[in-house]
């Protein structure tokens, strides 16, 4: 017997076992959480290498992009590249070999000389902490607060104070959590290797990925939702892509120039205050005034009136980055209002943290593009409709 699909009723009971199929398996996920939970995380964990690997071939592309065409005016032995095979191969290894090359110099060069930076700092502490503790004691001593109880005092420090027993226990509990972190460390280093290996077949393919992945849509979706579906995707592309190359270039610029203002101005540990200056401004808006405050912190330590000096720098460097270098490189790449930048941020920064406040922007943005288009394209239908029914009254 042949069931006919496009009969009305056939059609309802079809989309009511769906409805009622979705509502049993949310109803069983939501109902044995932990075990929904610990499913998501086992399928993260064996995805991880793929999803690794498709960030590491996104944003990579750009450079293997701009190596491709660079061979192809690049002559060897009077011979041009001809196949785009070959292109490809070579502009992958470029790519690779310059990440490679930027991970070497950091670890040879820049984390040594953080890693003194720090060691200098905390030296300093202790005596930084004396000389505070010292200060509010003798502010105590001079106003003279006689309703303080002494005994009081003693009875909460020592109250608070770890006993051995707790301390003992506490290296206890360090043991094995330092046996987790090297074992996760072992996990992901091996992850991202083989992250790094599938993102050169995801980079070899990206052409044969993306037109599969756009028949499947039309295939799967009507021609209106389809076109939309890949309207947003390229839109999305497009934000994210300007976004990040933008705003990294932008925070490199800015954390070369603190770097370079730092050392002629002799303020104590630059490399450190630069690198940090530099990482916290991908975050826009509050990027730079976290920034600034950590290098004004970590430069009082060592010197007070280098710390003012430091202030006076950070807040040449915001301006010059928000009204000159930032709009030239950046553009309007996000098309949001600083309301709706600041929003994006708080949001993602109480969901996801630092991670939230980087992402927040562009996502926010994707999805603000996706309910612009549909509000615009309800207002032409109803303005279109209106006017249709105003020339057919007159």
């Amino acid at each position: 017997m042949k069931v006919e699909w496009n009969k009305k009723y056939t059609t309802i009971s079809v989309y009511a076992i769906i409805v009622l199929i979705i509502g049993l398996l949310f109803s069983k996920s939501i109902g044995n959480w932990n075990d929904t939970k610990n499913f998501l995380k086992s399928t993260i964990s064996t995805l991880s290498p793929f999803m690794i690997g498709f960030l590491i071939a996104y944003f990579i592309n750009p450079m293997v992009v701009w190596f491709e065409k660079s061979i192809t005016k690049f002559r060897f032995r009077k011979k041009k590249f001809k196949s785009p095979k070959t292109r490809r191969m070579l502009a992958i290894l470029f790519s690779y070999i310059t990440v490679l090359g930027f991970i070497i110099i950091i670890l040879a060069f820049i984390i040594p000389e953080l890693a003194t930076s720090l060691s200098n700092i905390f030296k300093l502490l202790p005596d930084f902490i004396d000389k505070s503790v010292d200060e509010i004691t003798k502010l105590i001593d001079d106003y003279s607060v006689d309703n303080i109880d002494s005994e009081v005092i003693n009875t909460f420090i020592n109250d608070n104070m770890p006993s051995l027993d707790k301390i003992y226990n506490i290296f206890n509990n360090i043991v094995p959590i330092l046996l987790d972190y090297i074992k996760g460390f072992t996990f992901g280093l091996l992850n991202v290797i083989v992250a790094f290996i599938i993102a050169i077949y995801l980079l070899m393919s990206k052409e044969g990925f993306v037109a599969s992945f756009e028949k499947g849509i039309v295939a799967l979706f009507s021609k209106r939702t389809s076109d939309n579906l890949l309207f947003i995707l390229k839109d999305s592309h497009r934000i994210f892509s300007k976004f990040f190359v933008g705003k990294l270039i932008d925070s490199l610029i800015i954390g070369l120039l603190c770097f370079i203002i730092t050392l002629i101005a002799k303020i104590p540990n630059p490399l450190l205050i630069s690198v940090f200056v530099g990482i916290t401004n991908m975050i826009p808006y509050f990027g730079p005034f976290i920034g600034g405050f950590a290098g004004i912190v970590l430069v009082l330590i060592i010197s007070p009136i280098k710390s003012l000096w430091f202030a006076i720098i950070i807040l040449g460097l915001q301006q010059f980055d928000g009204n000159i270098l930032g709009p030239k490189i950046l553009g309007d790449s996000t098309g949001l209002s600083p309301f709706w930048v600041i929003f994006s941020i708080i949001v993602g920064g109480k969901l996801f943290g630092l991670i939230g406040m980087f992402l927040g922007v562009p996502f926010f943005a994707v999805i603000k593009n996706i309910i612009d288009r549909h509000i615009d394209n309800k207002y032409k239908m109803k303005t279109r409709d209106n006017e249709v029914a105003v020339t057919t009254f007159e």
